[in-house]
């Protein structure tokens, strides 16, 4: 089960991003270089870029509940049936707002919420409420609005799970609540896509953005960041090192659930059409349909893809419903899927085909340290169904980064190379393979960057349909990227920040200005709002008279939205360092608090 099964709400509304984006150019880093121009504000590419007084914010804003559907397949949008309609979807009441994090400056194609409350209810009262679990956008598409440019032209999705759920006692007539927590009672499945960011700093609606998007059931044995459905990827061109959509399909990504049990087809277009203009109307103008593919152009017409209703996209949050019959319910899970434009004369001219057998990797994104691995989970289907006995390769890919560096002089990335782990996997009965994955020490390759990033791509032991090409990295070395890809999203690969390591003496004896202070150093020039408004980190006075509060937020766990440093690239070793030398000022002043004098001798 996942958001786009029965039962399920679709909402609309708006969402905050506020990251800083002092550290968005590599050579803010460096300490020695760093200038006070780099905290203030300049376009991007320019002094601390579009945001240097980010708080690293993400919240929910005005959302609300437009449509539910029931387990079995009928929809409202009445609140009057359901008063759940009309409700909200709402982050935290009761603590901090959630954090929008980059991975790595070299790596910011898969920002990540941390520490996000979602709450279904209505002012202060939750009728359900539980964490999001922590994952990275994915599948950006730059020039999916025809007017606008940049950021606000552009979309991406997220999609995770909410659990450790608390249902309220507090009871309404709501059909939909009863239904959803008697079939998903433990967690639940939400997917959104944003759009439409603003990032003009006169702009009333500065770092805001449009948000839509689906929560349904979610069983713990399946996948938590995508579903295992139907899945349509358009033909992909590389250029200028991105890959972006073919211009002779004017479509993205989408995603869809044949439901036996209502017979209908659900499709996610949340993230497939084109906009245009100020508000985000959708401006697909052609009559797309969804059809069966039999081969060699036989097509059987299922039905239109009904988007073209006023308000239709944050009315259904970007889903289509097609009700079938039995005969088509059979064809459609016998045969390839394919959306297509209804010509006038009857024909059907095929714009996306189902990329029949498909593997996606659940988790994408990683931090590690040296000595750890990770297990990454991989899932393969056919028309959506498990795919078993199937080889998944994966292999170590220096251009997918190499291209995302910012600025000059760009440290190389992806080197050394510190990964180990098998070529290939091969799924289980139920579509599932587990790749390992190694890390050692990087050794520090990036000198004012803590650790190295990473790549790795993956695919089925199919072979891909490619044409490659020569471009050249940020420091003017040749790679080879696919120029064109059919069936494969090379958005889908999997990125990994390996920290350094430190020597035990210095994480166990850490001296404040040799090992300490460069590290709060660079905190306080790539995050000017804690330095200039709360805690001056580079400031040892400060640092050591604040070093109970301090203590606190710095062992606080990743997932906690009061975590510091926000960023969430502080190392293990360097964690235990700065742990270490806040627990000798404590135990030197004899200023701490039991609780913080207890955890020193726990440490101890």
């Amino acid at each position: 089960m996942a958001y786009l099964n029965s039962p399920r709400l679709t909402f609309a509304g708006k969402f905050q991003a506020d990251p800083s984006t002092v550290n968005n150019d590599v050579n803010h880093y460096n300490n020695e270089t760093f200038q006070p121009s780099y905290q203030q504000y300049g376009p991007s590419g320019t002094n601390g870029w579009w945001n240097p007084d980010g708080t690293g914010n993400w919240r929910l804003i005005d959302c609300i509940i437009t449509s539910v559907t029931y387990q079995d397949g009928t929809t409202t949008h009445d609140p009057n049936i359901d008063p759940v309609i009309g409700m909200s979807i709402i982050d935290a009441n009761s603590r901090v707002a959630g954090k929008i994090v980059d991975l790595d400056p070299q790596q910011q194609s898969v920002s990540q919420i941390w520490g996000m409350i979602v709450r279904i209810g209505q002012g202060e009262t939750n009728f359900v409420k539980g964490d999001f679990e922590p994952v990275g956008f994915n599948d950006i598409w730059w020039i999916r609005s025809t007017t606008q440019k940049g950021s606000g032209g552009a979309s991406a999705a997220y999609q995770s799970v909410i659990n450790n759920l608390n249902w309220s006692d507090n009871t309404i007539k709501s059909r939909y609540l009863n239904e959803l927590r008697a079939v998903s009672p433990e967690q639940l499945s939400m997917k959104f896509t944003v759009d439409m960011f603003d990032q003009q700093k006169c702009s009333a609606q500065f770092t805001i953005g449009r948000i839509v998007g689906s929560i349904g059931p979610s069983k713990v044995s399946e996948p938590k960041h995508f579903v295992m459905g139907r899945q349509f990827i358009p033909d992909m061109v590389c250029m200028g090192g991105s890959y972006l959509p073919s211009n002779t399909v004017g479509l993205y990504v989408a995603t869809a659930l044949v439901q036996e049990t209502t017979q209908q087809i659900i499709l996610d277009l949340g993230n497939c059409l084109k906009t245009s203009g100020a508000n985000g109307m959708i401006s697909e103008d052609r009559n797309l349909v969804l059809a069966v593919n039999r081969g060699d152009q036989d097509y059987v017409l299922l039905g239109p893809l009904k988007y073209k209703a006023k308000n239709w996209y944050e009315k259904r949050g970007g889903l289509v419903t097609l009700r079938l019959n039995e005969e088509q319910i059979h064809l459609a899970q016998e045969f390839p899927l394919t959306i297509a434009n209804l010509l006038p004369d009857g024909s059907l001219q095929p714009l996306i085909n189902e990329t029949t057998h498909y593997v996606r990797a659940d988790q994408f994104v990683f931090r590690m340290n040296a000595d750890e691995d990770r297990d990454i989970d991989f899932y393969a289907t056919y028309l959506g169904k498990p795919l078993a006995d199937q080889a998944v390769i994966c292999q170590f890919q220096e251009s997918l980064i190499n291209i995302m560096g910012q600025g000059d002089g760009t440290p190389a990335t992806a080197t050394p190379n510190i990964l180990q782990f098998e070529s290939n996997v091969v799924t289980d009965y139920s579509g599932k393979a587990v790749l390992n994955v190694k890390a050692s020490d990087p050794k520090n390759p990036r000198g004012f960057i803590d650790g190295q990033v990473y790549a790795l791509w993956y695919y089925l032991n199919r072979q891909p349909t490619a044409d490659f090409s020569f471009t050249v990295d940020a420091s003017g070395n040749p790679v080879v990227l696919p120029l064109t890809l059919s069936g494969i999203d090379p958005t889908n690969f999997i990125s990994i920040l390996v920290f350094d390591s430190l020597p035990p003496e210095v994480i166990k004896n850490p001296d404040w200005d040799k090992d300490v202070q460069p590290v709060m150093q660079q905190y306080a020039n790539l995050y000017p709002l804690m330095s200039k408004g709360v805690f001056n980190l580079a400031n040892k006075e400060v640092v050591d008279n604040n070093a109970q509060i301090l203590r606190f937020v710095f062992a606080l766990p990743k997932e906690d939205p009061n975590h510091m440093p926000v960023t969430r690239d502080l190392s293990r070793d360097k964690q235990k360092m700065i742990l270490n030398y806040l627990d000798g000022i404590l135990s030197k002043n004899k200023a701490g608090a039991p609780e913080a004098m207890a955890t020193i001798a726990e440490n101890n």
